[in-house]
């Protein structure tokens, strides 16, 4: 009997490439490629969202417990806030559940590029999932000077109170953030 030494047979080497070169293709499926979403605006045009009206000067998307906003990976919203003025705060909460916690599902603060604010004015607060994951959205904003009662705290932390540059999110008043003199860059992380 011949010995096959440490490299074995050809047969074994060609079943040896072919199991490596399946377990890679499944790890570019399962979501390992650098470019697994396309996040760009050009792909994801802000869609406006007009369907939420404020209760006493602050603005929500949905109830806790409400329908939350669909957010894949890429996407922007256009919130028409209709609060009269630029709100002074927001709160962002992403849920894995389509209607948040009304059947046992949690809600939690969004961090980092999960759900961007790169623009806010006196009609639209634009939201952007910056990342490639899949989420729902709820959004909560307030404080617009000049707006009804109950608009006037800073429920969104001391970022939102600093006069008017600034919401708990980060981001800037850049002329119009979406429609008739929209910013094209979608305003400016700057302050």
């Amino acid at each position: 009997m011949r010995s096959q030494g440490a490299g074995g047979s050809a047969a074994q080497r060609l079943r040896w490439a072919a199991a490596w070169a399946a377990c890679a293709s499944a790890a570019f499926a399962a979501g390992c490629s650098p470019n697994r979403c396309d996040r760009s605006e050009e792909a994801n045009p802000p869609i406006e969202f007009v369907e939420a009206t404020p209760e006493g000067g602050i603005y929500e998307t949905s109830a806790p417990d409400g329908e939350l906003l669909y957010f894949p990976g890429g996407m922007r919203y256009a919130l028409k806030h209709h609060l009269g003025a630029r709100p002074r705060w927001w709160q962002l909460y992403l849920s894995f559940e389509r209607d948040g916690t009304k059947s046992g599902g949690t809600l939690a603060q969004a961090a980092g590029n999960q759900a961007e604010v790169p623009c806010v004015d006196d009609q639209h607060l634009i939201v952007v999932n910056g990342s490639c994951s899949e989420y729902w959205l709820r959004v909560v904003a307030g404080g617009a000077i000049g707006a009804d009662d109950g608009a006037t705290g800073a429920a969104g932390g001391g970022a939102g109170a600093d006069g008017d540059e600034m919401g708990a999110a980060g981001g800037t008043v850049v002329g119009r953030c979406f429609g008739d003199g929209a910013d094209p860059g979608g305003g400016s992380a700057e302050p």
